[in-house]
């Protein structure tokens, strides 16, 4: 259940994982003026979540397990599959056209500068990061 979440906030990595994973995932709409609530208009809108405004719909949507499953997705693998949330959220903090310092990353991300630096590594070995000119950037071509 996303109740407040940004445009780009952990809330909706969880939720999209969730949703992976075959787990219903419900959002709180709020005021479309607040941008707390721009992530769970976001979900709302792509589909990723069930629209909830009371505790009666979210008792239904954690019905006994299982029951409220959604149909098996099967589709061709992401690039993000298999990544732990704090490298997810380091890919999202990336970049895609200009190198940006590792400092930089440690505010975008709100990670540690060693976590950042560890998962730059891990990116970079997985082909999604690239070091240029002194900083790091989205890498074109993964794998």
């Amino acid at each position: 259940m996303v109740v407040e979440a940004r445009w780009r906030s952990g809330a909706l990595n969880t939720a999209h994982h969730a949703e992976t994973l075959g787990r219903a995932v419900g959002a709180v709409p709020g005021s479309v003026h607040s941008a707390n609530s721009a992530g769970c208009h976001r979900l709302l809108r792509e589909g990723g979540a069930v629209c909830v405004t009371d505790a009666g719909e979210i008792a239904e949507l954690a019905a006994p397990s299982g029951e409220a499953l959604p149909d098996d997705k099967s589709g061709p693998a992401a690039v993000q599959d298999g990544l732990t949330l704090e490298d997810l959220i380091l890919l999202d903090a990336l970049p895609l056209r200009t190198a940006t310092s590792v400092e930089k990353l440690t505010v975008v991300a709100g990670l540690s500068a060693d976590s950042v630096r560890a998962g730059l590594g891990r990116l970079g070995l997985l082909g999604l990061a690239e070091s240029r000119a002194g900083g790091w950037k989205r890498s074109g071509k993964p794998g």
